[in-house]
């Protein structure tokens, strides 16, 4: 089975978004997991690209993270 998607989202909406996703159930618990570390109203940047082993490979492969994406401000004025 191969999967491959990645996104931008609140860090809820990523709970949702990862399932509705065509991945292998374990892909989907890692990355709910992973979702865990950062607070609900954090964005955040999926990544799940690979292909879990079936009769068609022989091979498993994955590239998984989850990382929060920081949005810049700029300094007050008087700072």
């Amino acid at each position: 089975m191969s999967f491959n998607f990645e996104f931008v989202a609140q860090r809820e909406d990523a709970r949702q978004i990862v399932g509705e996703e065509h991945a292998p159930e374990t892909v989907k618990q890692f990355l709910l997991q992973a979702l865990t570390a950062f607070k609900p109203d954090s964005m955040v940047r999926v990544k799940a690209v690979g292909h879990l082993y079936g009769n068609d490979y022989s091979v498993s492969t994955a590239d998984i993270s989850v990382s929060e994406i920081t949005i810049r401000r700029p300094k007050p004025p008087n700072a």
